[in-house]
């Protein structure tokens, strides 16, 4: 059975789906339209494809209101008001962020529980809940309880590894959210795809303790932000002009991690989610 749970953005949710008192549908399994950008040369036959994109997802919404049907009126009314915004939950599985395009329309009459409406998803697929994180520069630990504190021991020791693989379960790239941590001096950090050779500089110095956090906010926006104890600082500007590594590709991506002094103090972590082009009603 169909289920999805609308949280907007000011605590609100209403249930589409039996257990919110309706029945429902939404065209979730419909695909994308990839927008392609072609070219053709003097006396060539056919086009090249030089850029693809995505555009957002519209997700129509038609449905009908059980029981005290003039209570579940005013609730949808209340919470996919017009302005709303909010995201989609599907299944407890999946999400999508969406905007409400229509608010809510019902037939004129009395006690006839039917609506339709839409919402406007800027980036078309679905997320999944569960996010996955990975961890380059960590620590191991070197000891096992019980411990010995009269003798010399090691609690950890950092990792050498400069590289890893992350792997995107998804089928489409998807943002991430990285943060790099320094322990010492660190000038100059940088990731880079070992396959693609695409990557994400930093032009500036961290001291230990301080972090960089590069994210897309909830409208797609490119952030960066260098936090100094309880100051945040936008540091957009160190992003360098050349840098293209801001998406994870579906499958693995063998991701290296250093600076100018060899990477000895950064700490670089990625958190992402996974997700699907399209999902189908169980």
């Amino acid at each position: 059975m169909f289920e999805a749970i609308f949280e907007n953005d000011n605590g609100k949710s209403f249930v589409f789906g039996i257990n919110g008192g309706n029945f429902c549908g939404m065209n979730i399994g419909d695909a994308v339209d990839i927008t392609l950008g072609t070219s053709q040369g003097f006396s060539q036959i056919g086009d090249t494809v030089e850029t693809m994109s995505a555009g957002g997802r519209i997700i129509d919404v038609t449905g009908k209101l059980l029981g005290n049907i003039v209570e579940r009126k005013n609730s949808l009314r209340n919470v996919c008001a017009p302005f709303a915004t909010g995201r989609l939950v599907f299944q407890g599985t999946h999400y999508i962020r969406v905007y409400v395009k229509s608010p809510p329309s019902f037939s004129a009459v009395k006690n006839n529980g039917l609506f339709k409406m839409q919402f406007y998803a800027p980036f078309p697929y679905f997320s999944t809940l569960a996010e996955s994180h990975k961890l380059i520069g960590e620590i191991i630990a070197n000891f096992r309880f019980p411990i010995n504190f009269s003798t010399p021991h090691r609690f950890g020791t950092r990792s050498s590894d400069r590289y890893t693989n992350i792997s995107n379960s998804g089928d489409i790239r998807v943002p991430f959210r990285l943060v790099m941590r320094s322990e010492g001096t660190c000038t100059n950090p940088t990731v880079s795809d070992l396959k693609s050779f695409a990557f994400l500089k930093i032009n500036g110095t961290l001291s230990a303790g301080e972090f960089i956090t590069i994210y897309r906010d909830d409208s797609n926006v490119l952030r960066a932000e260098l936090t100094q104890g309880n100051k945040v600082t936008d540091i957009i500007d160190w992003v360098d002009d050349d840098s293209s590594l801001f998406e994870l590709e579906p499958g693995d991506n063998l991701i290296s991690a250093t600076d100018d002094q060899g990477g000895v103090s950064l700490v670089v972590s990625f958190s992402f989610n996974p997700a699907q082009a399209v999902l189908y009603e169980t």
